[in-house]
């Protein structure tokens, strides 16, 4: 057997316990190298997540150097970044986590051919769902365009445990090169903000599973009443923490599933939502341009309002409509989106579109900074 080491290329992951990319790498028995490579689908990130996927990744770094690993970063076009590692440490593979966006998609195919071009073995694993796209079908063979079919589906699928947190992690005897994190400064498009939301940010894999048991306990059982009360913290808040990988869905279907097993009946829903994220991920799948574009073409004709100029689409970019419900949902999505409600998004959007004829995408993306 080879002893050349792997690669594990961290990305939407950065937790290490049900890990089954990590833990292929270290039950090989071979040197295990993890890194993280701050490319071009990084840098198009907004400046909120962009500044929250790096507190995310120093967290990730502290956790391998408790186990007395390392986390090496590099910047730049992804394969360039591993060809130079393979250069570097002589690897021969690499193990990474699927994702299942279009665009991160174009980029595994692209790297993981070159690289089997080049000898090297590329390996990737389960990513960040419950179900992977092409495995749940309708029954005449397609992929589900409604939710509540596709919960009926897989509600009682089988969903393995959680993995463990490797015991070790195997190391180089000697390890490459590194940026350092903070010479990436992702928190300077944030400026002043920067400060302001990292204070309303729950980082990292122990916090994550400190969340998600504070919820199961104390909050699940009135999930159904209180998730939809702006006033009272009656959600997992766990999307954050999805978002970047810092917990796994199979961490939270399993103890949701203990929940409604000791009689909390409420868990049941908060399983529909995390369904809803699978659904999500499963439309992105199989129908790439809704990242981008309309569901239906018909939709494109729809006539927005494109004049800025409009007092009440002023109004709504700088949270001045008189609507205190809509000012407390912007509130919330300036301070982090990935902690916001789905009812503050929606109702953010439903003023942009119905009030003012506002394509809510575009309207988005000319907010001030």
């Amino acid at each position: 057997m080879s002893k050349s080491p792997i690669l594990m290329w961290f990305r939407r992951d950065l937790r290490l316990g049900d890990h089954e990319a990590l833990t292929a790498a270290c039950r090989s028995g071979r040197p295990v190298i993890p890194v993280f490579i701050h490319d071009d689908l990084v840098a198009g990130l907004g400046a909120a997540p962009k500044m929250r996927l790096g507190l995310s990744v120093a967290d990730l770094a502290k956790s391998l150097e408790d186990k007395g690993s390392r986390l090496i970063l590099r910047r730049g076009d992804a394969l360039a970044c591993l060809r130079a590692l393979i250069n570097d440490t002589g690897a021969g593979a690499i193990y990474w986590s699927r994702a299942y966006d279009p665009d991160s998609i174009a980029r595994d195919k692209t790297v993981k051919a070159a690289l089997k071009d080049d000898g090297t073995t590329a390996e990737s694993f389960t990513g960040h769902v419950l179900f992977e796209p092409w495995t749940v079908e309708t029954k005449t063979g397609g992929f589900y365009k409604v939710y509540t079919p596709m919960w009926k589906s897989v509600r009682g699928n089988d969903v393995p445990q959680a993995l463990p947190t490797p015991g070790s992690i195997p190391q180089p005897d000697s390890w490459p090169t590194s940026d350092g994190l903070d010479d990436w400064q992702m928190d300077k498009p944030m400026q002043r903000g920067a400060e302001i939301l990292a204070s309303h940010c729950t980082v990292g894999e122990s916090a994550a599973s400190h969340r998600l048991g504070a919820f199961i306990a104390h909050r699940v059982d009135s999930y159904v009443k209180n998730r939809d009360i702006p006033g009272v913290d009656g959600t997992s808040g766990l999307s954050e923490n999805l978002t970047y990988g810092e917990i796994s869905p199979r961490t939270c279907w399993h103890s949701g599933w203990k929940a409604l097993n000791d009689g909390k009946s409420d868990a049941e829903v908060f399983l529909k939502e995390l369904v809803w994220r699978e659904f999500a991920y499963h439309l992105a799948y199989h129908t790439p341009r809704i990242t981008s574009d309309n569901w239906k073409a018909d939709w494109d004709a729809f006539p927005w309002n494109e004049d800025e100029r409009l007092a009440e689409v002023k109004a709504w970019k700088q949270g001045r409509t008189g609507i205190r419900r809509c000012r407390h949902a912007r509130d919330v999505c300036d301070r982090h989106d990935a902690q916001s409600r789905t009812d503050d998004r929606r109702l953010l959007s439903d003023q942009a579109s119905v009030v003012s004829l506002e394509d809510w995408d575009e309207l988005v993306c000319r907010l001030p900074d």
